[in-house]
């Protein structure tokens, strides 16, 4: 969403299409749910049939751009650019993920189709692993684009002081927090680690479905750890200003990721968007050390330790207790974060 209203400040003749997700999304709740403005009147939204719903989504989505005369395609879908692509329409096509089972043979359809024009990946381990598997890919246009933020939704946040006081907190309690999926790999259970080890600390935790949220609820009952909050899902619109009580943001991570389905890895490729998010919200960053963060973390702009090392997790918020040993790492994360503003990654995508 973020980047189609990027593609629409650069042009706004761009028309964008998307299918209807589990939640309910229409015009008029995009910017709660996503934080965005300006792509109301340039999109439309399909409904997805029971059989066969995303095939039929994408045939619909090509053909509509074929009808509109369209000069080129950006999409995140093989399945989407393959189909555009046969049609003889201008194909970017933007991976977060190498292809996994049958997408391989949209894939190389959309090789061999003639107007593969560009491959735009959201790193540069995502590059290597797709050039391992497909070598012909050599011969493409490929961009390597981390994924970004909207660096004005976080110039006016207050400082972790002044929230706390907005929010009736007790001022003299340091605050960790964490934004994300509470699915396996995301370091849920080093939190609550930490948690145990740090009782003058309070953790909060931004997302979940009521399913995870209440299993590890009940996971930390049997503990006895009382200073966790869990949050639940908090409307993208609104979740800077309310984690903005915290001191110290966490990006836990471990050594295998999972996304929703549980059954893909994307702890070597990934770019998180909190990552960024993080960045812009001028808070001091620990993060898991993985070779994939680096592309964009440092020592000087967070302190990356090892992703199940407790210990190493709890000696670093104990080093971030002070203000004045946060802010070289929000000064230096600053500096990065500025590099990956949206509008910087549409003009890197369409060359301009």
């Amino acid at each position: 969403m973020k980047m189609a209203e990027a593609l629409i400040q650069l042009d706004p003749n761009l028309f964008m299409t998307a299918v209807r997700g589990g939640s309910v999304a229409t015009h008029g709740n995009l910017h709660e749910l996503y934080g965005v403005t300006h792509i109301t009147k340039s999109m439309k939204i399909y409904k997805s049939g029971r059989r066969f719903g995303f095939l039929i989504y994408a045939i619909r989505a090509a053909l509509g751009a074929k009808w509109r005369g369209v000069d080129v395609v950006l999409t995140r879908s093989i399945v989407i650019g393959a189909i555009t692509a046969w049609l003889g329409i201008k194909t970017i096509l933007e991976c977060h993920a190498p292809p996994q089972g049958r997408e391989h043979l949209f894939w190389l359809a959309l090789l061999r189709s003639g107007n593969f024009s560009k491959l735009v990946l959201i790193s540069n381990k995502l590059r290597e692993i797709i050039q391992d598997h497909y070598p012909d890919i050599k011969q493409l246009d490929v961009v390597v684009a981390h994924d970004g933020v909207d660096l004005a939704r976080f110039q006016n946040l207050p400082n972790a002081k002044t929230a706390k006081l907005n929010a009736g907190r007790d001022l003299n309690r340091r605050i960790a927090g964490y934004a994300g999926h509470l699915y396996a790999g995301r370091g849920i259970e080093v939190l609550f680690d930490c948690a145990e080890a740090l009782p003058d600390w309070d953790f909060v935790i931004a997302g979940g479905t009521e399913t995870d949220i209440e299993r590890h609820r009940n996971e930390i009952r049997r503990r006895k750890i009382s200073n966790i909050e869990f949050w639940g899902f908090v409307p993208n619109a609104h979740l800077a200003e309310k984690l903005s009580v915290a001191d110290v943001l966490l990006m836990p991570y471990q050594k295998r990721v999972s996304i929703s389905s549980g059954t893909l890895n994307t702890s070597q490729w990934m770019s998180p968007l909190k990552m960024f998010e993080y960045m812009a919200m001028k808070r001091a960053i620990i993060a898991s050390d993985l070779p994939v963060l680096r592309e964009v973390l440092n020592e000087k702009n967070a302190i990356l330790v090892e992703p199940d090392k407790v210990n190493d997790w709890v000696s670093a918020l104990q080093k971030l207790e002070q203000e004045d040993s946060r802010l070289p790492l929000v000064n230096s994360a600053q500096r990065t974060v500025s590099q990956y503003d949206w509008q910087k990654r549409a003009n890197l995508i369409m060359g301009n």
